[in-house]
């Protein structure tokens, strides 16, 4: 009995001891502020140590501050604490994990909860941006934050300028820094972020008490709200825009225009404003070499593939040789010239009649936006992938001078813009396209019925990695892109639902001068989006291939070279104080985004190049430019030498950039089912669409696509 009871009592001992012991562990859920939005972790604290750490929801962008999200929790149960370092380029993140570490220890030792008490003041501090530092000034109370300033900065009007104010007014209203990110705008938003939160420390406030949610915002209602309009537009990039627009001109059309994202200007606010279109005036200025009339010469000369083809080339013929006839020493081209050149850079498998009517109407459409306010230069050049001098260039930072005019012209006119709105579904009574189902950012359900039918303006699918790998299985899902986030193929996966038929959805192109390992096209040292006054090197100093070509032969040979990437290389002659997007070039300089030599051979000593190879390979160039030939790859398009110090190298690589494919329309731009016949009631326009660019795209004929095929829809719908 004795030795029983003594068993009994060790085996009690023994689980009380237990309980004890797992009484002394707890598990805490943190939320804090990450560099994208919200990061919940849980901590489990075992007597003051910290014993496992799990990261269970966050929005950190992958491959930078997901690696964070990878190491620090084992990090952290290693030491037992929060005293770990953070993870190089990826410190927001790491400190947000690390902070929800230091609460749950906090908690457990049983310390009362952070209150907000700031030293009162204004304090200052910067972060880097999406186009330049963010200089950011906040004043607070001893009890709360009053005021956030962000004076001078250089970010995207409709895009990062947007989400500065939206954060700012959340930051302030909700005392937080725990706010999401502005999807579209996450780098602006997580800069914005950094700044405020350094800015505050300075106060001697405990971070920790700065972390609350932000309440939900809007109402969730039961049922469905249906709202009836003359037309329903799809989309408020470039496209859908331009359609409100030319719906409302008269005044006698309601019109509503329906964007997912939380900010408008879909691709077209992210495009460096390159617009491509015969223009007799301001070509004059520009020479016709003998190579360029070889080039005309080849295309009417070969074999045509079809009848359209056939007619084409009989009437860029007819055009050519008036052209010779008259004697001018000017460039040639007309619509025409532009139609053939866009069919035979797609390879011959885009659709003549789209082609034609995208040409002839791209000029009267450029006109339209100047009398919108769209401020044009006069000097045209040739874009990268463009094959010709007809590239205009809109003198405003990335696309707001083509979205802002079309903006504000639309919401003058009456157009209804609301964002945040996501079409789920095509709606379709007696055969024919009434309208569209959409849900809001919380689920509400609605009905927009367009008495005259829905223009589909939802952009492309580089951003949907399911659809453009089923599409064209060579792009491998870590490919990046220079498109945004809502890129994801809505408008072609809702008409196919519908019987919507497709063309050209295996054609994808790959721009080849994006950003290294972020994939966007910012960054250069040069305010023409034009390749007339530079060339591109490899990381041995020498070219690789002629800077003039089409976009698939530039990527196919940068892949081809070392760490597949290359160098623009241009003088000092064509840099400006701040780039095409608004960033600031000496700034980008600092930071390392772009490199400056006084000498071609400081900057190959910067580059880690051979310095006899680049001075040779910029000597070879300028002799080019004096001969107006290249005997090493065929480069047709010279303008100025590479002479001028200062000298400039921009890293570049290739990007996924546009899809070429999506539904099939007719010149009216109505939508075709899959037995050739028009489905009533529904129109596509811009990146949705294919058929025009055929297998590769020409640099510069994507804004110009938009905007014109916008206008023809709305036209179309309405009886204009």
């Amino acid at each position: 009995m004795k030795t029983t009871h003594v068993a009994v009592s060790t085996a009690v001992g023994l689980a009380l001891g237990a309980m004890c012991i797992a009484a002394s562990a707890a598990t805490y859920h943190e939320t804090v502020a990450g560099h994208n939005g919200p990061v919940v972790v849980d901590v489990t604290v075992d007597n003051g140590k910290v014993t496992a750490v799990k990261v269970v929801e966050n929005k950190e962008t992958q491959g930078i501050g997901s690696l964070a999200v990878e190491q620090i929790p084992a990090a952290v149960v290693k030491a037992g604490n929060a005293k770990v370092d953070t993870v190089t380029g990826a410190t927001v993140s790491s400190k947000a994990i690390l902070l929800a570490v230091q609460n749950a220890l906090d908690k457990a030792a049983g310390k009362a909860p952070a209150k907000a008490q700031f030293k009162p003041g204004t304090y200052k501090a910067a972060a880097y941006g999406n186009n330049g530092y963010l200089n950011v000034e906040v004043t607070v109370s001893a009890d709360r934050i009053t005021d956030i300033k962000v004076p001078g900065h250089n970010e995207t009007r409709f895009m990062g300028a947007m989400a500065i104010d939206q954060l700012t007014k959340q930051v302030i209203d909700h005392q937080t820094l725990n706010v999401d990110a502005i999807a579209g705008a996450t780098v602006t938003s997580g800069a914005f972020k950094k700044a405020v939160g350094d800015a505050v420390a300075q106060s001697g406030v405990n971070l920790a008490a700065l972390q609350a949610p932000v309440p939900v915002q809007g109402e969730k209602f039961a049922g469905t709200k249906e709202e009836k309009y003359d037309l329903v537009i799809v989309g408020s990039g470039g496209a859908g825009l331009s359609a409100a627009v030319t719906a409302t001109e008269n005044g006698k059309y309601r019109v509503v225009v329906l964007e997912k994202m939380p900010v408008i200007g879909g691709n077209t606010l992210r495009c460096a404003s390159a617009f491509n279109a015969a223009d007799p005036d301001r070509q004059k200025a520009l020479p016709m070499t003998e190579t360029l009339k070889d080039a005309v010469v080849k295309a009417i000369s070969e074999k045509p593939v079809s009848e359209d083809h056939a007619k084409l080339i009989a009437d860029v013929k007819a055009k050519y040789e008036a052209y010779l006839k008259s004697g001018s020493k000017s460039l040639f081209d007309c619509p025409e010239w532009h139609a053939l050149q866009t069919y035979n850079g797609g390879d011959k498998v885009g659709l003549i009649p789209l082609i034609r009517t995208y040409s002839e109407n791209v000029l009267p459409t450029l006109q339209w936006m100047e009398t919108l306010g769209t401020p044009v230069l006069d000097r045209v050049s040739q874009g990268a992938g463009a094959l010709w001098q007809r590239t205009h260039q809109v003198n405003a930072p990335a696309g707001t001078g083509l979205v802002g005019p079309l903006y504000e012209a639309a919401v003058k006119q009456g157009a209804k813009i609301i964002t945040g709105m996501k079409a789920e579904e095509l709606i379709v009574r007696d055969g024919k396209v009434v309208g569209v189902r959409a849900t809001d950012t919380l689920g509400n359900d609605y009905r927009f019925i367009g008495g005259h039918g829905v223009i589909l303006a939802t952009g492309g699918y580089s951003q949907n990695k399911e659809l453009r790998q089923k599409s064209s299985p060579v792009l491998t899902p870590d490919m990046v892109s220079t498109n945004q986030p809502g890129a994801t193929g809505d408008g072609i996966i809702m008409a196919e639902k519908i019987g919507a038929d497709t063309t050209g959805m295996n054609y994808v192109q790959v721009y080849p001068l994006a950003t290294p390992g972020t994939g966007t096209l910012q960054g250069r040292a040069r305010k023409m989006s034009g390749l007339d006054d530079v060339i591109d090197v490899n990381k041995n100093g020498e070219r690789f291939v002629k800077e003039d070509a089409r976009r698939d032969e530039f990527v196919a040979a940068i892949k081809k070279q070392p760490d597949g990437m290359c160098y623009d290389i241009n003088d000092s002659s064509i840099v400006q104080k701040f780039n095409s997007f608004a960033e600031e070039v000496e700034v980008l300089v600092k930071i390392g985004r772009i490199y400056k030599g006084e000498t071609l051979a400081d900057l190959a000593g910067q580059l880690g190049m051979p310095a006899a190879n680049l001075e040779k390979t910029v000597a070879e160039y300028n002799k080019m430019v004096e001969d107006k030939n290249d005997p090493k790859f065929g480069r047709k398009l010279f303008d100025r030498k590479i002479e001028k110090g200062p000298f400039y190298a921009t890293p570049r690589a290739p990007s996924i950039h546009h899809t070429m494919g999506g539904l099939l329309i007719n010149p009216k731009a109505q939508v075709v089912d899959t037995k050739g016949n028009v489905i009533p009631g529904l129109y596509a326009a811009g990146e949705v669409a294919g058929g025009i660019h055929g297998s590769n795209r020409l640099g510069g004929n994507a804004t110009a696509d938009v905007i014109t095929f916008g206008r023809i829809a709305a036209k179309s719908a309405l009886g204009l």
